[in-house]
């Protein structure tokens, strides 16, 4: 009977892959082929890219801020000349 037990657990073990392999080959929505997947790839590279080119230089330049300039007193020669 041990030997039985033992047999359909070994056999269950073997099967899942089996089975998920299988799974696999039905049209599952949420299964992409590669070639969709690079096909999407590509799209989303291009699309990426056309951002960059239309964002470049349009922006200027984020201006140099220091937040703590009001605690030393102004600005940061009066803080070198007090050391």
């Amino acid at each position: 009977m041990k030997r039985f037990m033992s047999g359909l657990v070994l056999l269950a073990f073997v099967s899942a892959p089996l089975a998920a392999v299988r799974a696999e080959d039905t049209d599952n929505p949420y299964v992409k082929t590669r070639a969709q997947i690079k096909k999407e790839s590509e799209e989303s590279e291009k699309a990426y890219q056309r951002t960059i080119q239309a964002t470049r230089g349009s922006a200027p330049p984020p201006a140099k801020n220091d937040p703590w300039a009001n605690m030393r007193g102004g600005s940061s020669t009066d803080a070198s000349k007090s050391k």
